[in-house]
């Protein structure tokens, strides 16, 4: 039994009943050392608590864990499709034999076939699921705590311009054109659009209601006089609950990544995310004069430095702008009695300097 210290936090380190256990206690020696004494007397007077925690299997928990996103994340599906991933590797492990250097090993073998943004979403599931089997007494430690993250190259963002939204809207099927429509005047998440139902779109109101959101909180989005006419044509002939159905199975829509990039070769328009047209909301409404509280809002963030990434400025607004500078400063030399070196004075200097 002992105490160490890594990355200035101090774990305890010892051996009950055959297996090692280690937990991180935080930055205190001084709480290392009496966490340890308080585990030594447990068990040496017979009543240690904590033995069967992280006898579970990683598999086992995954089942457990998606039965609680069913009902808690709308982009449940998402995490599904992860798991996928996670569980050859992890399934047949207990998880409080599931340490850093094993995951390190995960994240060394699936970066050779997948992109580095795409080996830290399936981590910070796992992540996510460790600390969900702390809290529900199944772990004692999460050991993603001890492991970073790839460091991932910048996104590109795609700002569509009104000549790219009318290809892209053009390029829409029957079953498309209402997601992007949404999507479009809107800012909603793909999850939170693909999860819509119609007990949340109030047509006589004209508010959609997200009660899922990101931030956990409720939020009301407003419906143009545009989708609104896109979602009556679809209540007209809605057959599930769920606003968005796919066209093939009849079944409500639980991916559109296909669609999407299938939208985009269609219309001639080079690879962007789904998730820019949220940024293409956010700017456009900058653009048309919105300020930002009510920006923020309507995207669901809790504060306005989060509109900052969404609100880019198109590049015609910032040819605009420096030409205002351009203009300004011409201005300025003229009034000063200052001009600028143009062709003609140039020209003219290089008489006088001859005489």
């Amino acid at each position: 039994m002992g105490i160490y210290q890594k990355n200035q936090k101090w774990y305890i380190d010892y051996r009950f009943e055959g297996r090692r256990i280690r937990a991180r206690i935080g930055s205190s020696k001084r709480m290392a050392e009496k966490a340890l004494a308080a585990c030594k007397g447990e068990i040496v007077q017979g009543r240690y608590q904590f033995k069967m925690r992280g006898d579970v299997h990683f598999d086992d928990f995954a089942k457990i864990y998606l039965d609680y996103a069913k009902t808690d994340k709308p982009s449940w599906k998402t995490d599904e499709h992860r798991l996928k991933h996670l569980l050859p590797f992890f399934g047949n492990r207990l998880l409080g034999d599931i340490y850093p250097l094993y995951i390190e090993s995960y994240k060394k073998k699936r970066v050779e076939v997948v992109k580095k943004a795409t080996v830290n979403r399936e981590l910070v599931l796992l992540k996510r699921m460790l600390n969900l089997a702390i809290k529900w007494g199944k772990a004692t430690t999460n050991p993603m705590r001890d492991v970073r993250l790839f460091r991932e190259d910048p996104v590109p963002e795609r700002i569509l311009s009104q000549e790219e939204i009318t290809k892209v809207l053009g390029a829409c099927t029957e079953y498309s054109r209402p997601i992007v429509m949404t999507a479009l005047h809107t800012g909603m998440r793909m999850g939170e659009i693909l999860g819509l139902k119609w007990g949340q779109v109030d047509l006589g109101q004209r508010v959609i209601t997200i009660l899922h959101s990101k931030n956990g909180k409720v939020r009301k989005i407003p419906i143009n006089d545009t989708l609104l006419e896109t979602l009556k044509a679809l209540k007209g002939k809605a057959t599930s609950e769920s606003v968005f159905v796919c066209a093939r199975t009849g079944e409500p829509a639980h991916a559109f990544r296909t669609a999407w990039r299938n939208v985009l070769s269609r219309a001639g328009i080079p690879p962007m995310r789904f998730h820019d047209l949220r940024h293409n909301f956010a700017t456009q409404l900058v653009a048309g004069g919105v300020d930002l509280v009510t920006v923020k809002e309507l995207l669901g963030h809790s504060s306005l430095l989060m509109v900052g990434r969404y609100a880019h400025s198109a590049p015609e607004s910032k040819r605009q702008a420096v030409a205002v500078l351009e203009r300004r400063l011409d201005t300025q030399d003229t009034e000063s009695g200052h001009f600028m070196d143009t062709k003609a004075n140039l020209a003219k200097k290089a008489v006088f300097v001859s005489h």
